[in-house]
């Protein structure tokens, strides 16, 4: 006997069905009777299992009128999940997909204070990173860096990386003096991501798409929170302003060895800013006007990432800038 073809599987398995549910004859007894090969005895078993009418563990038939009433009922409740998720998904597209652009406002700004940075803004920067489709610009001012939080963006970055994302990174120059960050830079520009430095990098900056931006709230202050924009001619705004620092920022090999190269007026402020002079002190010495003074101190503890004179004299000795 050859193997059965749809309509012949079906005919096998009512016969086989009649003389298990009528005779009680074990499925191997009946299939012996009705001549079927170990192929088709499977496939035919399998079959009555499919409808219902046999119990897979014990192989007993089953009435075919509880058969019926069953699959019923188990399609009533997959027409009812259907319909459920049919019904969640329009509320989806109604009510909650337009939020994002909201009618007649191109803008829309969330904020996320501090005590929420670990939470839903780290959530917000994941969902973000999986959206981008095109590229990520990133700005890095100068901060206390730790390896947790160079490693927090590594696994996003390596997932946009691998849908052809281009991911653009412009650091501080005083980040090449710590031979951590320096490591970090150099494993992220081997995985594919673009790295350039410029001498002062105002504030934590991310744009996507050019569409959304995230920017810490408080450029004086990276705890304080940050500001997530969403609008097409605002970010595109951003994004210009971060086009003109990437063409005038340096590429890593171009930047000095110790990573910022000082003037001359910006390395005399630092040595006496470090023995504790006042401005006006600093001023006379050098023949420069107080505002002048002011302006070249404030340059110098953004280069340094400092929140303080004191602060950016012990960070200048460190790096050994006051030799």
């Amino acid at each position: 006997m050859t193997d059965a073809s749809p309509s012949e599987e079906d005919r096998l398995a009512q016969a086989l069905y009649e003389r298990v549910h009528t005779r009680g004859e074990t499925v191997a007894d009946a299939s012996a009777a009705l001549g079927l090969t170990e192929a088709q005895q499977e496939t035919v078993r399998n079959r009555l299992i499919h409808l219902g009418l046999l119990s897979p563990e014990s192989e007993l038939s089953i009435e075919a009128a509880a058969a019926l009433a069953l699959n019923l009922e188990r399609s009533h409740r997959a027409l009812d999940k259907l319909v459920e998720q049919h019904v969640l998904t329009a509320s989806l597209a109604k009510n909650y997909l337009g939020l994002a652009r909201p009618a007649g406002d191109d803008t829309s700004v969330q904020f996320y204070p501090r005590e929420e940075r670990a939470t839903r803004l780290n959530q917000r920067l994941n969902e973000l990173a999986e959206m981008a489709q095109h590229e990520i610009a990133e700005l890095h001012p100068a901060a206390n860096w730790t390896p947790q939080r160079l490693d927090g963006g590594v696994e996003r970055n390596k997932v946009s990386l691998s849908r052809g994302v281009r991911i653009r990174a412009l650091h501080a120059q005083i980040a090449l003096s710590d031979p951590l960050v320096r490591d970090h830079l150099r494993a992220r520009a081997s995985e594919g991501i673009e790295i350039r430095f410029a001498p002062i990098v105002p504030t934590r900056m991310l744009v996507y798409d050019r569409r959304i931006a995230i920017i810490q709230a408080d450029p004086e202050d990276l705890r304080a929170g940050a500001v997530l924009i969403r609008g097409g001619n605002v970010v595109r705004s951003l994004a210009a302003i971060y086009d003109y620092l990437w063409l005038t920022a340096s590429e890593p090999q171009e930047v000095p060895r110790h990573g910022m190269a000082m003037t001359g007026q910006q390395h005399a402020v630092l040595r006496l800013l470090a023995t504790g002079a006042k401005d006006d002190v600093i001023a006379r010495k050098l023949g420069v006007s107080n505002r002048t003074v002011t302006r070249v101190v404030a340059e110098l503890m953004a280069i340094l990432g400092a929140d303080s004179r004191f602060q950016a004299g012990v960070r200048a000795a460190r790096l050994g800038w006051l030799d």
